[in-house]
């Protein structure tokens, strides 16, 4: 029996969406340069000429990857930090830390893409259609930089420069995470509980802001029963 519009939209969605997620498999081992459509296909377990079919190019292909995770990164990130409002700012520091420490732990290939996609977007959206990528990263310092400085203005973080700090803070922290997503995609395994490998990945991102070690450590014991929904953004991928 034929199958009807609607059906045939489901077909051809979970097709996109099992094209995509080989694509960002092969991304995450070879990167954009090594990656081909043989390898997507092969990853996909579809034909290269039905991977064809529905991505003209590889570039075509990874538009439409890279785009998919850049928009649904911005969208966790800004749900994390509006569900901060209005708490202390290193609780604020530490609410957004948690939800994308969960959201690593989730989702591994996630964290791995964030680090390499730098490097390859201006390959795959050109500089000018990279410049938009490039601003919802700066508009993610710029926001942690605004939470340093109001820790400043109420005496919980030693005067520095908010937007140096920023940089320092989410570099470490990511580093750290990205160490932690590479022991989970390599041995499918937990060698610590969460609180325990969250509190190493953050230590020094709190200890170089200068906050004391009583106010980071009670504000990381408060949220790490507080796992955020957003990480559910990135199921299906």
């Amino acid at each position: 029996m034929p199958r009807n519009q609607e059906q045939n939209a489901l077909v051809r969605e979970a097709r996109r969406k099992q094209i995509l997620s080989a694509a960002l498999s092969v991304y995450i081992r070879l990167g954009y340069h090594g990656a081909d459509m043989d390898s997507v296909s092969e990853e996909a377990g579809l034909a290269k000429g039905l991977v064809y079919y529905y991505y003209k190019t590889k570039r075509v292909l990874f538009t439409e990857l890279f785009t998919f995770m850049f928009d649904k990164g911005s969208e966790f990130s800004d749900a994390l930090l509006e569900e901060a409002k209005g708490m202390e700012p290193v609780r604020q520091l530490m609410h957004y830390a948690y939800g994308m420490f969960c959201a690593g732990n989730d989702h591994p290939h996630m964290m791995q893409f964030y680090l390499r996609a730098p490097f390859d977007a201006v390959y795959v959206f050109g500089s000018e259609r990279w410049a938009k990528g490039a601003g919802q990263s700066n508009a993610l310092r710029e926001a942690v930089a605004g939470i340093i400085e109001k820790g400043i203005e109420q005496g919980v973080i030693p005067p520095t420069n908010a937007s140096a700090a920023a940089n320092s803070f989410w570099t470490v922290f990511v580093a750290n995470l990205f160490n932690y997503a590479k022991l989970i995609m390599g041995t499918k395994e937990t060698h610590q509980n969460t609180a325990e490998v969250f509190h190493e990945s953050v230590r020094f991102c709190f200890q170089g802001l200068g906050i004391r070690r009583d106010i980071w450590t009670y504000c990381l014991e408060s949220v790490v029963n507080e796992k955020p929904e957003g990480s559910a953004a990135y199921e299906g991928l």
